[in-house]
């Protein structure tokens, strides 16, 4: 039988803190640590930001699915998912299926302030940053909502946040 328990997979909007508090969080329950976009850019040696300008959307989006469910399959871990990566139905099923799944909810103002200087987010290049950020959480919050946990992730204090997901967890019935 599977533990979820031991196979932790964290959702939410880019700049929600799923790798910062990921690492935290499996280095505190002693779990090995994955990201998905990490993953993604090691394996395919370019960044994300080239593979949307070079290969487009939809083909990223193959590579995480493919990266995600090699990860989805590990007897333990706690795994950052990219943003996104909660709109692939064959994800959310494997998630579903093996994994806890635990939704870092953050207010669009606070994503906001976190992203305004990051470049690096090919979803977010053009204009209009908050209206970008107000869209894409619109478009995902149904599905994020649909998480084990949920754990809002508005303050700048990481080790609260783990604290706290680690304390859910023990009481989580799964």
């Amino acid at each position: 039988m599977i533990n979820k328990l031991t196979r932790i997979s964290l959702t939410g909007m880019m700049g929600s803190g799923k790798t910062s508090i990921g690492k935290m969080l499996a280095k505190n329950i002693s779990l090995p640590f994955y990201d998905s976009d990490n993953d993604i850019e090691d394996k395919l040696k370019i960044k994300i930001s080239e593979i949307f300008e070079t290969y487009g959307e939809s083909w990223f989006r193959e590579q995480e699915e493919k990266i995600c469910n090699n990860i989805l399959k590990k007897e333990k871990f706690v795994l950052a998912l990219g943003g996104g990566a909660i709109t692939n139905k064959l994800i959310r099923d494997n998630i579903a299926k093996n994994s806890l799944l635990v939704y870092l909810k953050t207010d669009e103002n606070v994503l906001f302030e976190r992203l305004k200087n990051d470049k690096s987010r090919p979803l977010l290049k053009g204009t209009n940053l908050k209206k970008q950020i107000n869209n894409i959480l619109k478009d995902r919050e149904k599905l994020y909502s649909e998480s084990d946990i949920i754990i809002e992730n508005n303050v700048n204090d990481i080790e609260t946040v783990v604290e706290e997901i680690i304390s859910l967890i023990k009481k989580s019935k799964l």
